[in-house]
């Protein structure tokens, strides 16, 4: 018998975070809008959307846990749907409350932060970086 050789034949591809968001300027995107659900049983679920260059929206939401800073720290029920309608923006937050109510519970709460009326990517991040810190200490207040 010969030696065997357990070495991977290649390396080991790194998992793609669905939930990543990036926004290129130079292909004309930018941030939409972003949402906070949160259910009576205190799970949260973040929304966020950027407009593509086709002038539609790419967008992703989840079930997740937040640090004090309002980033995810772990994250489920991942859904990414990509070259939408600006309109289905509206039609995914009215499913995620839907989907709390058809597992017998009630919305506690709900946060859109409207991104559309600025320009600059840079201060859009900025202002989603704000935004969620304060919805998470509001979201956080009110479980308690």
């Amino acid at each position: 018998m010969g030696e065997i050789d357990t070495a991977p034949e290649v390396a080991a591809k790194a998992i793609e975070d669905l939930t990543a968001l990036e926004v290129d300027p130079a292909k004309c995107e930018r941030l939409y809008k972003a949402a906070l659900v949160q259910s009576s049983s205190g799970v949260t679920y973040r929304m966020l959307a950027k407009v593509i260059e086709t002038g539609k929206l790419d967008l992703v939401h989840y079930g997740c846990d937040l640090d004090v800073e309002g980033k995810p720290i772990s994250k489920w029920r991942i859904r990414r749907i990509l070259e939408q309608a600006l309109e289905r923006f509206d039609k995914e937050l009215e499913t995620i409350k839907k989907g709390i109510l058809d597992d017998g519970e009630t919305v506690q709460g709900a946060w859109v932060h409207d991104m559309t009326g600025m320009a600059d990517v840079a201060a859009q991040g900025k202002s989603l970086d704000e935004w969620s810190r304060n919805t998470t200490a509001e979201v956080k207040k009110k479980s308690s």
